[in-house]
């Protein structure tokens, strides 16, 4: 799973292993805020999750506080680390972050240097194909990311002047396979499970990563590995699964962060689940207006009763 802020927190990852992920991303961490002690961005890490196929992404720009944020998380009990050169947000790539590094390799170097310092540490970095088409350099980026002593590459293969729009352009993500011998996962506009299984095929990756397609569908991940495993893909969950599930998160929620931020913070996922069922627009309405923790709690539950639009029940949503 594509880490994506205010998206991928906890009670979510939790979510998505039951559907199948495999190996998720934190929400992008803030190595400045993590070395100061922000106590919102510890709360974010600490503690770490259960298995170790889960990745901290850490964003930053200064090599000494991403070497202390890079030891903090290992002495925390975090296994993987996946450095930010991919985000095309202007608050992040204005402080020359996140894509912004795309157009300062020397020091994204010295950053993945320091990164590296940390040992007993998985370090990946996920990069984009560049800052702008007439700015491309993925292939240069990736080599010295190698060279610096990366585990393995992400390559989103969008500039960052395209922010998410056009297409994904993955043979990029193959030239780049063919660049060097760590392994690249690659990710962007894999939004079913066919994609899934054609850029598992057709390319030489060594992992696709799964992002905005999974917010509405997270099954998508045991929908992939059916499909991949040559296994009979079952339709969409049912209501009362996606209630279920939902209510699951939100309850995780209510317990990590309190009611009213849980409330808050559902809000987009109760959207999201809505998707494929009759009513679905009235009913995000109804669930953006709720204030009170136990009404937002009757109305998850209420997903279990509702029916899919025609033509919607078998897995396209």
């Amino acid at each position: 799973m594509a880490p994506m802020a205010g998206i991928t927190d906890t009670p979510f990852r939790e979510r998505l292993r039951r559907w199948g992920c495999d190996a998720l991303s934190t929400e992008m961490i803030s190595a400045s805020a993590l070395v100061r002690n922000h106590r919102g961005t510890i709360a974010m890490v600490d503690p770490p999750d259960r298995d170790d196929n889960t990745a901290v992404q850490l964003a930053g720009v200064k090599p000494g506080e991403l070497e202390e944020g890079a030891r903090l998380l290992a002495a925390i009990g975090w296994k993987r680390i996946d450095f930010n050169m991919g985000c095309p947000v202007r608050k992040v790539v204005s402080t020359g972050a996140g894509a912004g590094l795309m157009r300062n390799l020397p020091l994204a170097a010295r950053c993945i240097r320091a990164l590296r310092e940390t040992s007993g540490v998985v370090l990946t970095v996920k990069m984009r194909s560049g800052w702008s088409p007439t700015e491309e350099n993925y292939l240069e980026a990736g080599r010295m990311a190698e060279e610096c002593g990366a585990d393995g590459i992400i390559l989103h293969p969008r500039f960052r002047s395209q922010g998410y729009s056009g297409e994904a352009d993955w043979a990029k993500i193959a030239a780049l396979a063919g660049a060097v011998k760590i392994p690249v996962a690659g990710s962007g506009d894999v939004k079913n499970p066919g994609d899934a299984l054609k850029c598992l095929k057709d390319y030489p990756v060594a992992a696709v990563m799964i992002g905005r397609a999974a917010l509405a569908e997270p099954w998508i991940f045991r929908d992939a590995k059916r499909l991949l495993a040559g296994e009979e893909v079952p339709g969409r969950p049912s209501a009362g699964e996606i209630a279920a599930d939902l209510l699951i998160q939100y309850d995780r929620l209510v317990e990590l962060k309190g009611e009213g931020a849980a409330v808050g913070e559902i809000k987009k996922f109760a959207a999201w689940a809505l998707k494929g069922f009759e009513m679905a627009t009235h009913r995000r309405k109804e669930v953006m207006e709720i204030k009170d923790a136990a009404r937002m709690r009757q109305a998850i539950m209420s997903f279990k009763d509702l029916e899919y639009r025609a033509g919607n029940s078998g897995g396209e949503g």
